[in-house]
């Protein structure tokens, strides 16, 4: 009688001894999934790069006055920039996203980028597009609304064609378009972009007419890069809420948001720029 009670208390312990390693095990599998999926969602890099392209020409079509021209970058050197970005999975941010972040320090995937064009060149639909699309990635470009044409252009990579507004309806799907003034894209007397010479009031004026051109846009970036505390000024008091600079840094959370850097294709390759792998 005693043996059989004594085996019945072992068999106690042991259905206990098993639940509670039952318990402990998926209590460990719950905190490495949450602690996976933490992983996964986070940023994971100290920042984000910003890479700022223009021009997109076959290297055979890099002939006369874009020779040695820092708005071309060549569409082998695109095709393999984004060729890297994928295969080192990289995903492409919005706007949105990358003000998220830098506003508030929200999450973005580990391995984030975000890609854009200055200008509005014909050419970023010419080569940039399909390449964009064929990767699964998005860009923005932004564009001088005072150049934008009112019906399409045909292509000529002899010379520089700009983007027409039935044109930048077409590519939404792709780019986000954002303002890089409309009609101050020039130098001043003293070598410094018109930005920082015009008066207070008409830069507001050309902000005004950008934006409005634009159907709204709260994203903006200096042409040439140049700017001074006043164009910081405007753009604050008129609601931009991220704009960028040509500064080679990456962009981390807390950075001024309307000082942002980005990283000119022109003068640098991605080895430069993504962390080793």
């Amino acid at each position: 009688m005693r043996k059989r009670k004594e085996d019945e208390m072992r068999a106690v312990a042991l259905a206990c001894a098993v639940l509670l390693m039952l318990g402990w095990y998926m209590f460990s599998a719950a905190q490495m999934q949450m602690h996976n999926l933490a992983a996964d969602s986070a940023v994971t890099e100290p920042a984000v790069p910003v890479l700022m392209y223009h021009h997109i020409l076959p290297e055979e079509d890099i002939t006369g006055m874009f020779i040695d021209n820092n708005v071309v970058v060549s569409l082998e050197q695109f095709q393999q920039d984004i060729q890297t970005l994928k295969s080192r999975g990289y995903e492409t941010l919005s706007l949105r996203q990358l003000s998220d972040f830098v506003r508030n320090g929200a999450a973005l995937p580990a391995k984030s980028v975000l890609i854009t064009f200055d200008d509005g060149y014909l050419s970023n639909k010419q080569y940039a597009m399909p390449v964009l699309q064929e990767a699964g990635y998005t860009a923005v470009i932004f564009a001088l609304t005072g150049w934008v044409e009112e019906h399409p252009q045909i292509f000529n990579p002899a010379g520089l064609q700009y983007l027409s507004w039935p044109e930048l309806k077409q590519m939404r799907h792709v780019f986000q378009f954002a303002s890089h003034t409309d009609n101050l894209h020039s130098l001043s007397w003293n070598g410094s972009g018109k930005l920082t010479a015009v008066s207070q009031q008409e830069l507001v004026d050309d902000l005004q007419r950008s934006v409005r051109k634009l159907q709204g846009t709260s994203y903006f970036s200096y042409p040439y890069g140049h700017y001074n505390a006043t164009a910081r000024q405007v753009l604050e008091e008129q609601g931009i809420d991220l704009a960028f600079t040509v500064n080679p840094v990456s962009v981390q959370a807390g950075d001024d948001p309307l000082t942002l850097g980005r990283w000119d294709m022109y003068q640098y390759r991605l080895e430069d720029i993504l962390p080793p792998v």
